[in-house]
């Protein structure tokens, strides 16, 4: 974040720590208990669990022993691998943190970015994921009554790349496509792969796959479908159930073929959206196969919250004197 005027920053300060401090006591009240995540992360340990990472994003430092260490990009994985080692059975812990992630942008060397979120670890899935996606629906009401909270589920590409078993090299670049949401490309680069026309038509046609509950059912039924892809879609209905009841459905849009940027996402998957911004003010979903990587598969989901573009969003000035 930078300034042209300190005015402005000392405004900015003060609205963060206004917000943040708001923030904060919605998730005491859901009890939910602080936690201040490391610093560092270990590069190669990152990097083989987010493959779409590019590696140049990353800020790398060393430490004594010359081993190559990150600053940490994301805050989810720095807590598992602290806490998953560690973990006790019948243990339920819903975390909340406000913190910084660092970045390298290209033409801007390293970037900080303000970061509030939860992670709810240990507790039943379904009941984990409504609660959370209760909290997100809102933290995103209290702020602005028009925004959209697009909710996919991950497990419905993934299984599809299964079905396929392509070399890890296509199945990260078809993911890239995916998560980009470029149609043109993808249909060119799916038709010169060697799968069946089944599987060829449905990804020609998967980013189609958006909308109520109802609309996205009615697209996926007339491509292939196998019991898992069938078995993603009833946990989305479940969720609309919930929704339903909370009185949000018309600010939620389901989207099949959304893909997270980071790999370890399994399950549902979730961004929340305000009307005047193109960036994702909210964003998180389930990663139980992350904690398995550390030691015990334990049920876990969590989200983020950008601060620096929800505050620019609530900025009446609008962006002109604000650099971020």
């Amino acid at each position: 974040m930078e300034f042209l005027k300190i005015k402005d920053e000392i405004d900015y300060l003060n609205k963060r720590y206004k917000i943040t401090r708001e923030i904060e006591d919605m998730f005491i009240d859901d009890g939910c208990i602080n936690i201040e995540p490391s610093i560092f992360e270990d590069y190669d340990n990152f990097m083989f669990v987010n493959k779409r990472i590019k590696k140049e994003s990353m800020v790398k430092v060393l430490n004594g022993n010359s081993n190559i260490l990150i600053l940490r990009p994301d805050i989810t994985m720095n807590i598992i691998k602290n806490l998953i080692p560690r973990w006790e059975d019948d243990l339920k812990l819903k975390l909340f943190y406000n913190s910084t992630i660092f970045r390298n942008k290209a033409g801007l060397n390293i970037k900080e970015f303000r970061q509030m979120g939860i992670e709810y670890i240990g507790e039943s899935s379904m009941k984990a994921d409504r609660d959370l996606i209760g909290i997100a629906l809102k933290v995103l009401k209290k702020y602005n009554n028009s925004f959209i909270l697009e909710i996919g589920n991950s497990k419905y590409v993934d299984e599809i790349l299964r079905v396929i078993d392509l070399e890890e090299s296509v199945e990260k670049e078809l993911k890239s496509l995916i998560y980009k949401k470029n149609k043109i490309e993808l249909i060119d680069y799916v038709g010169n792969l060697n799968i069946k026309k089944e599987i060829c038509e449905l990804l020609s046609n998967i980013l189609d796959f958006q909308g109520n509950i109802e609309e996205i059912i009615k697209k996926a039924e007339k491509f292939y479908m196998s019991d898992e892809m069938k078995k993603s879609i009833e946990d989305l209905k479940d969720l609309n159930e919930f929704i339903r009841e909370y009185g949000y459905l018309k600010n939620i849009h389901f989207d099949l073929s959304m893909v997270a940027e980071l790999d370890y996402y399994e399950g549902i998957v979730f961004k929340g959206y305000y009307e005047n911004s193109y960036r994702e003010i909210i964003s998180g979903g389930r990663y139980d196969s992350l904690t398995e990587l550390f030691g015990e598969k334990v049920s876990a989901i969590g989200f983020s919250i950008d601060i620096d573009e929800l505050i620019k969003v609530l900025n009446k000035k609008g962006d002109g004197n604000w650099i971020i």
